[in-house]
């Protein structure tokens, strides 16, 4: 029968063979490894994490920045609005625009001077527009009609002439004197104006679409002003009218 204390003995032997320690020299080359191969592994992170923010903060800086206020006085280039709005009715009816005069009753015709003569009638031909533009010159109550013509101010003016019934309206050289050149507009309920001279409404007779002024029915017709742009400015010491 074997011994028991030779059992354990053996066991014992076997025991300090496995946890047996390295010599000390190896150990410290085997920590050494593993603390470089922990600095490299980390390194790499912070690597990595420093390219990430440096993307983000230049995805910022691209971005624009919509808390930015404008200073006092300024707009911001979006709220520019790209298109200018016409003129309102103060500097139209001030002289300081161009306009055409339109009946909407006549599918929206201009008042506008016979090509090969000086009455003035409704006109629908296309090309008129040299013809058509107007500047509403006020004097006291008053306004004095002149035809804007091109690259000037305009020197002749919408004239009544009580000729063969019922009268005409005609282009002629502004003259300063001239009562016959002087019209009142008025505003209607519905945003048109009326025109009339002396007592007389200015109107539009179907069939010629000739302006006349000695029409003895009430008013039929009325007028829209449409802008143009601005009037040639009067140079220093001229006369408007002549």
């Amino acid at each position: 029968m074997a011994d028991q204390r030779d059992d354990l003995t053996a066991i014992a032997d076997g025991a300090r063979r496995v946890t047996k320690l390295p010599p000390a020299q190896a150990l410290r080359e085997r920590g050494e490894r593993r603390r470089r191969r922990r600095t490299a592994v980390t390194g790499a992170g912070l690597a990595v994490l420093a390219l990430v923010a440096g993307g983000v903060v230049l995805q910022a800086r691209e971005q624009p920045d919509r808390s930015v206020v404008a200073p006092a006085g300024e707009v911001p280039p979006s709220a520019v609005p790209s298109v200018t709005a016409s003129a309102g009715p103060q500097e139209i009816l001030a002289g300081r625009r161009r306009i055409a005069i339109v009946v909407p009753g006549m599918n929206r015709a201009v008042l506008a001077v016979d090509p090969a003569g000086d009455q003035v009638r409704a006109a629908t031909a296309p090309g008129v527009d040299d013809r058509a533009q107007w500047v509403l010159r006020p004097e006291g109550d008053r306004f004095r009609i002149t035809l804007a013509e091109p690259g000037g101010a305009g020197r002749s003016c919408m004239t009544v002439v009580h000729d063969a019934a019922p009268g005409s309206v005609r282009n002629r050289a502004c003259d300063p004197g001239a009562q016959a050149q002087l019209f009142t507009i008025e505003q209607e309920a519905d945003g048109s104006y009326s025109l009339f001279q002396g007592r007389r409404y200015v109107q539009v007779v179907d069939g010629t679409n000739a302006l006349v002024p000695d029409l003895p029915e009430a008013l039929t017709t009325t007028y829209e002003f449409e802008d143009r742009g601005p009037a040639a400015e009067e140079q220093p010491g001229s006369d408007p009218t002549g």
